[in-house]
């Protein structure tokens, strides 16, 4: 058997480190002089990089401006650059510009849609006809003392009415005229249309400003597109800025 294998076959005594003197307990652990190497090594990088810096303060220039300085800001005595925007790819940002058209188109449908309802439940659309209805009097008092109900014969709340105006003996008879019993009822009809118009005239605006909100979009869409291109008129009245592209010839 070879000497080394014989040596190293044999047990040892476990060597054990020396521990911090009794007194000295206080101060921690008894440093080694592996523990004196990682502190002096730390110790010698912090000494460089604060040399360093003193080497860059000592050459500064005073008038040295750079765009990045802009970003940059110091909080609690430490300097931090604000981290730069992530920007997409131009065909994501096309891609969610044109999620973005589908969304209001299909908003701007609902609302026609509906616009579209409203106009079928409603029988006309203004208060007032296109035609009017002319009574002519045989003298000029008549004219002042005219009384439309009186000479219709119906109540003065139907006198507006182009349609569906019936007599007071009509009125008067019971279960001849279906629909409105009194006039409280006939106010509740008329406040609901009333509420009707308002709504119908809501859904038709706004569908109109979502057409222009579409049109401002596929312009961006359009510029953001290939070619050359060139701007003709500036957007103004809710009207998106017109552009003009170069006539490319197709092989």
């Amino acid at each position: 058997m070879p000497y080394a294998s014989l040596r190293n076959a044999i047990p040892r005594k476990t060597n054990k480190e020396r521990s911090q003197p009794a007194a000295r307990k206080k101060f921690g652990l008894l440093e080694k002089h592996k523990d004196y190497v990682q502190r002096a090594n730390d110790y010698k990088r912090k000494s460089k990089a604060l040399a360093s810096l003193r080497e860059k303060a000592a050459f500064r220039n005073p008038d040295e401006f750079y765009f990045a300085m802009t970003k940059g800001q110091t909080k609690e005595g430490v300097h931090r650059v604000r981290p730069a925007e992530a920007s997409l790819p131009h065909d994501h940002i096309a891609l969610l510009k044109t999620q973005d058209m589908r969304y209001v188109t299909m908003k701007r449908a609902l609302d026609v849609k509906k616009a579209e309802k409203l106009q079928a439940g409603l029988h006309f659309l203004t208060e007032e006809a296109a035609n009017k209805h002319t009574v002519f009097v045989d003298t000029e008092a008549e004219v002042e003392t005219f009384d439309p109900a009186k000479h219709f014969g119906t109540d003065p709340a139907l006198v507006t009415r182009a349609f569906n105006r019936p007599k007071l003996e009509t009125l008067e008879t019971p279960g001849a005229v279906l629909g409105v019993a009194n006039v409280g009822e006939l106010k509740k009809v008329r406040k609901a249309r009333e509420k009707a118009y308002t709504e119908l005239g809501e859904r038709l605006k706004r569908s109109l400003s979502f057409k222009e909100v579409l049109e401002h979009m596929q312009v961006e869409k359009n510029v953001m597109g290939k070619g050359r291109k060139r701007k003709v008129q500036e957007a103004e009245d809710g009207k998106p800025a017109v552009f003009k592209w170069k006539r490319e010839r197709r092989k």
